[in-house]
């Protein structure tokens, strides 16, 4: 738990100041100093510094009677606060608060550990991340010393997700447009897995991934007769299908080659339906004969398919997709294989599954942020700082579908906390039913080709829109660091609002390139979290800086767009040799 409920009073310190007193383990203890509460404050602020960057975001623990809150806005008066208080009751008490109900820029949370995450992505995105900074007050780590150890462990995963969530979408920015392009000719001869939603009601799931621990029951699969659905992922489908077990899905979601080169060979020729998304690599879609199903996380890929479709990318493995899929399959149980999420005796992969691997090997044990976490048998494992959060995210999984039973029968590995430890033996005995019959194919009403290349040429005029635009600016750019040099402010003013009028005309284009999205966030997340000053009245270096991001800015998006044209001009060739 990271919240507790504690009975309180308000008194008055012997300096005049607001204290909390809580009454825990039948002892009354003062939050803070009954008799010099300024101390305890100027501590805080200390702590805090006085930089006075905007930006700073403040992430509190303890909210007491709101002295050292106060203070802090003093010094801070626009900066976003964000108090997390431990104590239930307290946290009424703090609603009834005029000045904080007031103050649209401070945020007091109180809330389970489940609660969480969504609560505080409320306020702090990956935007904000190199902004945030955190301390607490006064004595709150004493008091609440457990409360705090998992609300930091809370904040710790919620963090590394997100930052794990920057760094994959920076990686992937150029790759994931390319697969986005590429496939969308498949797409639109697909079907949106939304169609399939509870076609496999309350039958049972056998989640397939290429953990270590893998080989030990692999070959207990042979045993079912189409009595279990088999969801694969890529990298272990040449081991199933080389002891003749054919899988009822295969899932393939990453854009790299390499996931390809572990398919190449065997995608081809089986006729068993892909689940896919626009991240997937295009080779994998392309040679791929089946039925092909996908899902989106794309707001584009929406847009032409006239409807919000279920996205299944949440957790950061392919793993996690398949086991979202058998849920809105309506799967049950779901159980997992292969899903050791740690080095098992030292391995990254089975040694089945890994005879395919282009990666040196051995490497990853090497890596200083490994760390060590409890396995099924409560001893000690090597882990990533990944497949820890993998793991973390499989158990937020587990806990949203309480009505699911979810089986751990990996036989090794780390522990899945929510899920059943069990040996896949007894699971089969247990839970094999009736026959598993294959899908056919669901037509899909929406003419989605059509939609695509209206929304295409559309993208390609707004891109080249805003390209013309760009070019103009950067001129601008050029003439405002000569006008404030020249100290004319009547030019300086004049070029500011033409810049202003471009940039509204720009906004009013991104809504027509969507398809964009993954290309263009590197800059943005560059632009709104670099800002190297916010004076308002800048001096000649920090004008000049100014004018540096701006113009850096608008080149990166010139080339960016410019770059998006090619493939933008190839996927609509490709569509209407297809039509």
């Amino acid at each position: 738990m990271i919240t507790i409920d504690l009975n309180f009073k308000i008194e008055k310190t012997k300096d005049n100041y607001d204290i909390v007193k809580i009454n825990k383990d039948d002892k009354w203890i003062y939050i803070g100093s009954k008799y010099n509460m300024e101390s305890e404050i100027d501590k805080f602020l200390e702590r805090i510094g006085k930089d006075d960057n905007r930006n700073r975001i403040f992430l509190i623990y303890g909210f007491a009677a709101g002295e050292h809150i106060k203070a802090l806005r003093n010094r801070f008066q626009y900066n976003k606060i964000l108090v997390f208080e431990p104590n239930t009751k307290l946290k009424k008490y703090i609603d009834t608060i005029d000045w904080v109900e007031s103050d649209v820029n401070l945020e007091v949370l109180c809330c389970k550990k489940e609660e969480f995450l969504n609560n505080i992505l409320k306020y702090i995105n990956e935007f904000d991340l190199e902004v945030t900074e955190f301390t607490y007050f006064s004595n709150y780590n004493n008091i609440y010393g457990y409360e705090l150890k998992k609300f930091l462990q809370e904040v710790k995963d919620c963090f590394v997700s997100m930052r794990i969530n920057i760094s994959t979408r920076f990686s992937f920015s150029e790759r994931w447009f390319e697969t986005l392009i590429r496939n969308i000719p498949y797409m639109v001869n697909g079907t949106p897995l939304d169609l399939y939603k509870n076609k496999y009601r309350n039958k049972p799931a056998i989640i397939v991934s290429a953990g270590p621990s893998l080989e030990k029951n692999i070959d207990q699969l042979k045993q079912l007769n189409d009595e279990m659905l088999i969801i694969s992922g890529g990298r272990n489908l040449k081991s199933l299908i080389d002891k003749d077990i054919k899988p009822n899905f295969v899932t393939a979601a990453d854009p790299d080659d390499l996931c390809y080169e572990l398919l190449k060979g065997y995608i081809e020729d089986l006729n068993i339906p892909l689940i896919f998304y626009e991240g997937t690599n295009e080779k994998i879609v392309d040679n791929h004969k089946g039925e092909k199903l996908f899902f989106s996380t794309s707001a584009f890929i929406q847009s032409i398919a006239e409807k919000n479709l279920m996205s299944f990318a949440a957790g950061g493995s392919v793993a996690h997709i398949m086991t979202k899929c058998a849920i809105s399959f309506g799967c049950n149980p779901i159980i997992f294989i292969g899903q050791d999420l740690a080095y098992t005796n030292d391995k990254k992969y089975s040694s089945i599954s890994d005879n395919r691997d282009l990666v040196e090997k051995d490497t990853y044990l090497e890596n200083e942020s490994n760390i060590w976490i409890k396995d099924i048998n409560g001893e000690k494992v090597r882990t990533s700082l990944v497949l820890n959060q993998f793991r973390i995210n499989f158990e937020q999984i587990i806990e949203q579908f309480p009505d699911i039973e979810f089986i751990n029968a990996t036989e090794g590995g780390a522990r899945i906390r929510g899920a059943i430890e069990m040996p896949l033996c007894e699971v089969l005995k247990k839970y094999r039913g009736e026959k598993i019959e294959p899908i056919s194919k669901i037509e899909n009403k929406v003419n989605m080709r059509k939609n695509a290349i209206d929304a295409l040429n559309e993208a390609k005029e707004s891109a080249e829109f805003i390209i013309e635009k760009c070019k103009v600016t950067l001129r601008y750019l050029d003439e405002l660091k000569i006008s404030y040099i020249m100290k004319n402010n009547n030019r300086v003013n004049s070029i500011l609002k033409k810049i202003d009028k471009i940039d509204e005309q720009i906004n009013e284009q991104y809504e027509h390139i969507l398809l964009l999205e993954s290309l263009i966030y590197p800059i943005i997340y560059k632009t709104l979290v670099g800002k190297s000053t916010n004076s308002d009245n800048p001096n000649f270096d920090e004008m000049k800086i100014i004018v540096g991001q701006n113009k850096n800015l608008y080149k990166e998006i010139l080339e960016k767009l410019k770059f998006s044209i090619k493939y933008i001009d190839e996927a609509l060739l490709k569509l209407q040799e297809d039509e």
